[in-house]
């Protein structure tokens, strides 16, 4: 029923407002009402959408009502329907009866409050939205100051940018050649009808979104999921037979298994978090590989280390997100303007406790999932400045890899990273 599915996604945009992470709130209200099986994907396309576009919906609320709305998840719910308004074939009047009932479970007496928004905003829908094209933060969906941040950094490419963070992720799959060559597995999609495009030799997008265990050869390790510019980082690194391999933020270790799915090394896979050091080794064991997995972290005592060095090591360190905002997209809302020097002090920590694990003539690859520079040529730049036995190596992108030097931007068909290859000397 449409009113319950406007109801528990609106409970689940409550906790976001309320400035928690999307994706745990989502399994724990579902977790809460019995999961609404059923319900599922349209519960999701509604709680995703309506946050996504909760810079326009916030603009239509502001306008329509004049005084802040106590109950948080009321307003939820008018993001909800505002969202499904603007996106939905559904009956606009349907949707809002349906609004209505889903109201009276929140606040009885407040349904009629829903009622007259929803009806207002349909009588003014036409004017608000030409409205909404003059306020930078509605028509763009950001906040304002993300919005200058990527102007200033991004002059040529800005709106491109913001523009593709609100688009849906592609569903990016990387075919291991050591189970099935690329054109078997596409033969394979072809005739089970999954429309897809080649963009490697080893990656392909599945046009239409499909649950992770439905894709063929998924469960028996022939392919993974793992975004085409993520792809980059396992070649870049400049793997050689039987080298020791540290990857050092490893969860939940796409790159670890596409490093043993090119290269016969000897690798060690570190997660701080003991609930995704289990992702990697599900991904491990799933793929037939072995690695040596450790639940322990990247300080200056490396405690866990033999003193036996390695020669590469992969630092895909943890940032502010803001390259694949269209896969988080509750980043955009729950990131502030002062996180960026915490995220660029941390890495800088990371890349100093991993260089001594280095030996002489080793690389290593630096990698976030950040388009903002503090986080990345900031960091590089004042990490060499420190030491003196480090050299920059020059890295080659694919002709169908957007970027900016160092910088992948995001695409139709990648997220937006940074790498920076580092030799010690």
């Amino acid at each position: 029923m449409m009113s319950q599915s406007q109801l528990l996604a609106a409970k689940i945009v409550e906790q976001v407002l309320l400035g928690k992470n999307l994706d745990k709130s989502f399994q724990l209200v579902l977790k809460k009402y019995n999961n609404e099986e059923e319900n599922l994907s349209q519960i999701k396309d509604m709680t995703y959408g309506a946050i996504r576009d909760l810079g326009k919906s916030n603009f239509y609320i502001n306008s329509l009502v004049k005084n802040k709305i106590e109950n948080l998840c009321l307003e939820a719910l008018l993001h909800i329907v505002l969202f499904q308004i603007n996106h939905s074939r559904s009956n606009d009047f349907t949707l809002v009866n349906q609004a209505v009932d889903a109201a009276k479970k929140i606040d009885h007496k407040k349904s009629s409050f829903i009622n007259a928004v929803l009806r207002n905003f349909l009588r003014n829908k036409d004017s608000l939205q030409k409205q909404l094209k003059e306020n930078q933060s509605a028509m763009f969906s950001y906040p304002n100051w993300w919005i200058e941040k990527v102007k200033k950094q991004y002059p040529k490419n800005w709106e491109d940018i913001l523009n593709i963070g609100n688009q849906h992720p592609p569903l990016a799959l990387r075919v291991n050649s050591k189970k099935i060559k690329i054109k078997d597995y596409s033969d394979t999609l072809r005739k089970q009808r999954i429309d897809h495009t080649l963009v490697s030799d080893e990656c392909l997008i599945i046009r239409k979104p499909l649950d992770v265990n439905k894709i063929p050869g998924f469960l028996d390790g022939k392919v993974s999921v793992q975004d085409l510019g993520a792809q980059l980082a396992a070649h870049i690194i400049d793997l050689k037979e039987n080298q020791k391999v540290l990857d050092a933020c490893s969860a939940p270790g796409g790159k670890a298994c596409h490093m043993l799915e090119l290269n016969e090394i000897q690798l060690t896979a570190i997660e701080s978090d003991n609930q995704r050091t289990l992702k990697i080794n599900n991904n491990i064991k799933r793929q037939g590989f072995k690695a040596k997995v450790l639940n322990e972290t990247i300080n200056n005592q490396n405690e866990w280390w033999d003193k036996q060095y390695f020669d590469r090591i992969l630092l895909d360190v943890p940032c502010s997100a803001t390259g694949i905002v269209r896969r988080h997209v509750d980043i955009k809302w729950l990131r502030r303007i002062n996180d960026f020097q915490n995220f660029a002090d941390n890495q800088l920590f990371l890349l100093k406790a991993a260089w001594p694990m280095l030996k002489d003539g080793g690389k290593l690859l630096y990698v976030t999932c950040s388009i903002f520079e503090e986080e990345n040529r900031g960091v590089i730049e004042k990490f060499k400045q420190g030491i003196d036995n480090v050299s920059e190596i020059d890295i080659v992108f694919p002709s169908n890899i957007t970027h900016i030097k160092n910088q992948v931007l995001p695409s139709d068909n990648h997220d937006g990273l940074f790498y920076a290859l580092l030799q010690k000397n």
